[in-house]
């Protein structure tokens, strides 16, 4: 009987100095925890005593130190991206007005002809209306990020929707003694997508193209199991950086000396995205070729 009582007293004795030690690992733990969120380190918890318990808590713990630490990381990079853009479109937006409120008091203060007034006026109307376009791009861009309406599918003649968008071009190009070429091998290209957001895609790159390229727009559609839609041309301006030609208000220096918004292409990637399709750019001896592709099925 003494012998099970003593056998029992060094069981307890274990038990009570195994949580003893239990106790102090958890709270080297929770100290170990309270100074890495403190000093936003990345250092994970490791542990001191061997334990199958212990082993499954510290994963979890680092599990979720580091999730939080992306987290953190992400809307830091959020963050700082989003006084990068608040910048651009204060100098975007900055421009035109102050440029506007120039040649109106010109206008007011200086003695000037009639014809001179109007031709000032003129120049004050080009400014706002290039002050209007700023704001609905950024409404537009703001609204196509923050939409969680269910986009609606329906069969779509992608030929048709092409064709359509180059007519309202048509008398722009010709303007400026260039053409739209569209090559395809089928009067029909027919696939389940949603024709007003494929219309804004088509609208924006041929709009791009307008504004950057010296030469005339070539429109290549094929269609197989994948459906492919190629937009190249020459651009004036060699510095186009394609990796990041879809970023919002991406912009060269050539491109905002003619007014660009920097939004045309975001706003087509964003529209392709969202339609499950993909985008890239490719520059080449001064030609841009931008090519989009969606399932064919």
């Amino acid at each position: 009987m003494e012998v099970i009582i003593g056998i029992l007293v060094i069981i307890i004795l274990g038990l009570l100095c195994y949580l003893f030690v239990l106790k102090k690992e958890l709270k080297r733990i929770g100290n170990d925890l309270d100074e890495v969120l403190m000093h936003d380190s990345n250092q994970l918890l490791h542990k001191k005593l061997v334990s199958k318990e212990i082993d499954t808590l510290l994963v979890k713990i680092n599990s979720m130190v580091t999730r939080v630490r992306g987290k953190e990381i992400g809307l830091e990079r959020k963050n700082n991206y989003l006084k990068k853009e608040i910048t651009n479109i204060t100098h975007d937006l900055r421009t035109p007005l102050t440029s506007s409120l120039g040649y109106i008091d010109i206008i007011m203060k200086s003695d000037i002809s009639k014809e001179e007034q109007i031709k000032e006026l003129k120049i004050v109307q080009n400014r706002l209306l290039r002050l209007q376009e700023l704001v609905s791009a950024f409404f537009e861009l703001s609204m196509v990020t923050a939409s969680n309406e269910k986009v609606e599918y329906a069969q779509t003649n992608l030929v048709a929707v092409i064709e359509e968008c180059m007519s309202h071009y048509y008398d722009d190009f010709v303007g400026r003694n260039k053409t739209i070429l569209f090559e395809h091998s089928k009067s029909k290209c027919l696939f389940y997508s949603n024709a007003d957001m494929l219309k804004r895609i088509i609208d924006n790159l041929i709009g791009n193209a307008l504004k950057h390229s010296d030469s005339d727009l070539h429109i290549t559609l094929t269609a197989g199991d994948e459906i492919s839609l190629s937009f190249s041309n020459t651009v004036v301006d060699d510095s186009i950086d394609t990796e990041h030609i879809f970023d919002e208000f991406y912009t060269s220096d050539i491109s905002r000396t003619k007014g660009n918004t920097g939004l045309g292409l975001a706003m087509a990637k964003q529209f392709t995205e969202i339609l499950g399709g993909k985008i890239s750019a490719n520059l080449s001896d001064n030609k841009l070729t931008i090519e989009i592709t969606f399932s064919g099925k």
